[in-house]
């Protein structure tokens, strides 16, 4: 009885608006024939009631219509989603994959940016196939889709190639390790147990990746490319990534190994400072000294030509590591005035990335008043490159750190911004002589030209000239006929640790 009951108010919500158009046919007949105050009889009666299915007869025909045409059109939907994607994970198919690789390489082409292919191979989903039979597998297939779906930005695609094979593009990134971090990102999230009816079933990937326009131009070529570098990765064992290149590949997998071991030294204190001894180069009275960042094991995760600093900037690490060097650093020489030793001035270099920092003003105020030491005897080391793109900007912020006290010294100045007008509306009081302008300076005309220049531009508006990288007597005398006024490098020392350069302090004081 309740299913009929059920079938019928379903009917009913069907089929509202046919019943009550008779309904309305009806009042509004009977209504017309009570004012004009018609009598009724049989053939009237049967007249209306004629009418009615007549009535009732085109509005189910109209119906009917309209459910055809919206079903032709669903079905219209229907068969152009599937001609465009995979009926089993509704991800795209290669007719569309292969529209949107083409596309996004020239627009990649356009940017002058990156784009990438990526192959991934599910590792052993043979083995989820025979044991739990097709129709886990492609539920697995499904939840697998979703999961790589989520890893990647709305503008890349990927795309069901067959069985278990997914292709991925990445468009427009700006270098190969942005292609690693999803890399990463997708071999994380698929090694996150899949639950089966309750089963947990886990899976790995073996990805290979194809840079355009590194590996290749074409788009038949990345496909290649990334399909023989998936099976490099596989050969290797399971859940690795490949790029094809073989140098792109060390390059990008030393830096993914030593942002790994970075992370451990912040969290474990592995860091330490050294510091540089700096001199008046008159007397080689010490003045001062510089703080420099030191990491044993950076120069060993990277390829010899790679400076572990610069990769730990572009990974963005240099901001937490340079906000511990300053307060460090700080701390170091409130110690040392503690302990009765003449104050000395320290240098502390500035990254890109730590002086376009927002907070970066804020912890340096910070600092200084929890340490209470002298901000005359701060000395900010920025290099060239971190002011030259916005002067205006750069000056602003320069104008107040200066309010607080502290030196500012510009590094690195070797060609470029010495030669334009921006540098004289910088709060500026010394500037750097380049350690490669130094290095040939005894042999090389033009380096002695360009040193001679820097010179006349530092004693034109006032400021001092210090040399690093000074190695040879040779270099020295050079220095001193250009009016240089401050020196550091090897041939005074090497940095020094803390308690290094607490007896270098002793020595100066016994020999003073």
């Amino acid at each position: 009885m309740r299913g009929i009951l059920s079938k019928w108010i379903q009917h009913m919500k069907a089929q509202t608006l046919a019943y009550l158009g008779v309904l309305g046919f009806f009042l509004l007949t009977i209504n017309l024939l009570a004012v004009s105050s018609f009598s009724f009889s049989p053939y009237v009666f049967i007249s209306m009631l004629v009418q009615a299915l007549i009535c009732l007869f085109f509005a189910k025909s109209i119906h009917r219509l309209l459910l055809t045409s919206k079903e032709q059109e669903e079905k219209s939907k229907q068969l152009a989603f599937l001609a465009y994607h995979d009926t089993l994970t509704g991800l795209p198919n290669c007719r569309l994959f292969n529209d949107r690789l083409e596309r996004a390489l020239l627009h990649a082409q356009r940017k002058e940016q990156l784009a990438a292919v990526m192959f991934l191979d599910m590792d052993k989903f043979k083995d989820v196939n025979d044991s739990l039979g097709h129709a886990y597998g492609d539920r697995l297939i499904r939840l697998a889709a979703e999961r790589l779906v989520g890893c990647l930005r709305g503008s890349d695609t990927v795309y069901r190639q067959g069985g278990d094979e997914f292709t991925i593009l990445l468009e427009s990134f700006a270098k190969p390790e942005d292609a690693r971090v999803v890399a990463s990102r997708i071999q994380m999230a698929l090694e996150e147990p899949f639950i089966l009816d309750g089963m947990p079933v886990t899976i790995t990937a073996s990805i290979g990746i194809a840079l355009y326009p590194l590996d290749g131009k074409l788009p038949e070529q990345l496909m290649a490319y990334a399909d023989e570098a998936m099976y490099a990765a596989k050969n290797r064992g399971h859940n690795q990534f490949q790029f094809y290149a073989s140098d792109i590949d060390a390059m990008v997998k030393s830096k993914a190994h030593m942002e790994k071991e970075l992370r451990q030294a912040l969290d474990n204190n592995w860091l330490e400072l050294l510091y540089q001894p700096q001199y008046e180069i008159t007397n080689r009275k010490l003045i001062g000294m510089e703080a420099i960042i030191h990491w044993s094991r950076g120069d060993d995760l990277l390829a010899p030509s790679m400076d572990w600093k610069k990769a730990a900037e572009e990974m963005g690490f240099m901001i937490p590591i340079g906000k511990w060097a300053v307060r460090t650093a700080c701390q170091q020489m409130r110690t040392w005035q503690d302990e009765g030793y003449s104050p000395l001035r320290m240098t502390l270099a500035v990254t890109s990335s730590q002086f376009k920092d927002e907070h970066f003003i804020n912890e340096i105020a910070v600092v200084l008043k929890e340490t209470g030491i002298d901000p005359m005897l701060v000395e900010l080391d920025l290099t060239e490159s971190i002011t030259s793109s916005n002067v205006q900007e750069a000056s602003e912020k320069l104008i107040m750190l200066k309010k607080f006290g502290v030196r500012i010294v510009m590094d690195d100045l070797c060609t470029g911004l010495f030669t334009r007008s921006g540098l004289e509306g910088m709060p500026l009081d010394s500037v750097k002589l380049d350690s490669t302008l130094i290095r040939d300076l005894v042999d090389d005309d033009e380096n002695q030209l360009l040193a001679a220049a820097i010179n006349r531009m530092a004693h034109r508006l006032g400021l001092n000239l210090i040399a690093k990288g000074v190695e040879t007597e040779e270099q020295l005398e050079h220095l001193r006929l250009l009016q240089c006024t401050e020196v550091q490098g090897m041939l005074f020392s090497s940095p020094l640790g803390p308690k290094e350069f607490m007896r270098l302090m002793n020595d100066k004081i016994n020999k003073g």
